[in-house]
């Protein structure tokens, strides 16, 4: 492959992206004076027997591309012709990969909701599933840790513990415990496990007498050389080398998949939090991404807590998903939470069956209008809990001493507080099959306004094809495609939500707006349980229009001004539009009756054309 130094010099990318169970790819040509999609194409990924090897999955893919695009990608010998001339060959050909169960590890650290919960950040932020978390207060016995370790086989640990200058006490005797256990790596069996160590610069020599005669021993920056700073880039940085090092070149096919790619493989939870990331700074925005799949769910944030510097986490749910894990969310969940977002009575012993159908087979998708909406329901509470989590892990760093006022002493709030503040939210992006793929992106969009419960004005939007991941190696590249190509062709902008924060126990206004559309002012009072949907689409360029919107909300609600504070702002349509949303922050349903929960599921379904409805009443 060509290796260009100027990014200018790159007018066509193939990216794929390595799939536990399908290899897509896709095609990138600069047109005209900007970076489009032209195609896409996917193939069973091959890692496992009797294949074994992850390139012949990849030239399937990429086979596809050509076919559809009539472009020559492969010459003769299945090797990327590069640069490109014409119609013919690549100039960049880019890869991400979660074949093999993804990158799975262990992190270590001295107390558990500090340097533990630092070094789980580093990990996920990296694209890791974190398989457990060993503290030196997890109130296991060392006997019961060792065990735990030596059951697990991770691709590597992260090692991390105490500031430096500190204590080496307690790190020493972490390192020393995973000494005892003498771990073996989940593939290979002819290298050391990688270890990461993270912790204490003063304690670097004992952990090395401790651990590397046994492991392949790297030492990096101390993740929290002082309690009130992280430091993760380092640790993340060698994840990614170790992974590419060791965890990749085990997998069958995958040394010759490094020798074709102009940038490193990525694991492909990483590439998504880069390319959100990226978004997020290019446009100074505050911005929550996720991912649901069949097994896990992925939530990636970027919020500005100080208001300038951007704070990126990302959380994996592992047993919050679609298909395997639909037992679980339906357990976590309990029925009641479920059931609040169906617009009909449903026999319990049916819904706890049409559960178990789909775990026994995972792969299939909705037959009638009832499985839909039952299964939607399924995924505004995956979603839910997968955000509950994700925001108890995004906060601010335990540890830290803070002054405090003495107001702020009587209230409920501790150091280490969630830094999601769904007020200064400005994008929700959503991403995975039951998202992209509803039948109606309104439907996309109600799943995410009821499971997210936005504040204030956001913007929403879905993945159309789950390109993310392959966008996100791409901003090491070509920033300019990455972007460009997200804006346009990956994202699908439904529109925004307006959603005042505050309740109300009666019946009564919540805000009056007046929104400049393309069409004309419309102006109005938003009520108390109540939903609306106005129409502000796309324009001829493809990208969302814009409508000056001022917002007046009553004076216990509030649209992120404060309370009874008039906000003027613009606004962005979509395929969907803006949907004004009066049900009040924090919204619950559980309070009402059967019936009367019915009745106003079906009057907002209705009203933002979710379902079908006849009759009052919605089709089945």
């Amino acid at each position: 492959m060509a290796r260009f130094t100027r990014p200018e010099d790159i007018k066509v990318i193939v990216a794929t992206d390595c799939g536990s169970t399908t290899t897509k790819a896709i095609l990138i040509e600069y047109h005209d004076g900007e970076y489009r999609l032209m195609t896409r194409g996917e193939a069973p990924t091959t890692v496992e027997a009797p294949f074994e090897d992850v390139t012949m999955g990849v030239l399937n893919a990429v086979a596809e591309l050509e076919e559809l695009s009539g472009r020559k990608i492969l010459d003769e010998n299945g090797k990327f012709i590069s640069p490109s001339n014409g119609k013919v060959g690549t100039d960049v050909y880019i890869s991400t990969s979660s074949a093999g169960g993804g990158l799975q590890m262990m992190v270590a650290g001295v107390v558990r909701s500090m340097t533990a919960e630092s070094a789980e950040r580093a990990a996920l932020g990296a694209g890791a599933i974190v398989m457990d978390v060993i503290a030196s207060n997890d109130k296991r016995l060392p006997h019961q840790q060792i065990e735990r370790i030596r059951h697990l086989r991770p691709d590597m640990i992260l090692l991390s513990g105490g500031i430096d200058g500190g204590t080496t006490t307690h790190v020493v005797e972490i390192a020393e415990l995973v000494s005892a256990a003498d771990p073996r790596p989940r593939l290979g069996t002819g290298y050391k496990l990688p270890i990461i160590y993270a912790g204490n610069v003063e304690a670097r020599d004992p952990v090395k007498e401790a651990l590397s005669d046994k492991v392949d021993l790297r030492i990096v920056d101390n993740l929290r050389p002082v309690l009130e700073r992280e430091n993760l880039g380092p640790a993340r940085e060698e994840i990614h080398e170790l992974f590419m090092e060791h965890v990749m070149a085990q997998a069958p096919g995958y040394k010759k998949l490094m020798s074709w790619t102009d940038a490193p493989i990525m694991p492909t939870p990483g590439a998504v939090g880069l390319i959100i990331q990226t978004i997020a700074n290019q446009y100074n925005i505050e911005a929550v991404g996720v991912d649901i799949g069949g097994a896990t769910t992925d939530v990636f944030s970027v919020f500005r807590p100080d208001g300038t510097t951007p704070v990126f986490n990302r959380t994996v749910s592992a047993n919050l998903g679609m298909s395997y894990s639909i037992s679980n969310v339906f357990a976590e969940a309990t029925l009641p939470m479920v059931m609040r977002w169906v617009p009909f009575v449903m026999d319990e012993r049916d819904l706890r069956n049409r559960v178990k159908n789909k775990m026994i087979r995972p792969t299939t998708i909705p037959q009638s209008m009832e499985e839909l909406i039952f299964e939607q329901a399924i995924a505004k509470e995956a979603l839910r809990l997968a955000f509950i989590q994700h925001r108890s892990f995004a906060s601010s760093l335990k540890g830290v001493q803070q002054q405090r006022t003495i107001a702020e002493a009587f209230e409920q709030t501790t150091s280490g507080a969630s830094i999601v503040n769904m007020m200064t939210l400005n994008m929700l992006i959503g991403s995975g099959g039951v998202l992209s793929h509803a039948p109606r992106r309104q439907q996309s969009a109600l799943m995410m306004i009821d499971a997210f419960l936005p504040e204030g004005v956001t913007r929403l939007a879905v993945d159309s094809i789950f390109m993310m991941p392959q966008l996100g190696v791409l901003t090491q590249v070509q920033p300019k495609a990455a972007t460009e190509v997200f804006e346009k062709d990956c994202l699908i902008h439904l529109g925004t939500c307006i959603a005042p924060r505050g309740t109300s126990k009666k019946p009564g206004p919540v805000m009056k707006y007046t929104i400049e559309l393309p069409t004309g002012t419309v102006s109005g009072t938003l009520n108390h349980l109540e939903m609306k949907l106005l129409p502000l689409g796309l324009g001829p360029d493809g990208l969302p229009q814009t409508a000056k919107a001022i917002l007046e909300p009553d004076r216990t609600y509030d649209v992120g001004g404060g309370n009874g504070v008039k906000v003027e702002k613009d606004i962005h349509g979509g395929v969907v539009g803006v949907i004004l949303d009066g049900r009040g922050r924090p919204f619950d349903l559980s309070t009402i009756s059967e019936q009367e929960r019915v009745k106003y599921l079906t009057r907002w379904m209705a009203e933002l054309d979710i379902y079908p409805v006849k009759n009052d009443q919605i089709v089945r």
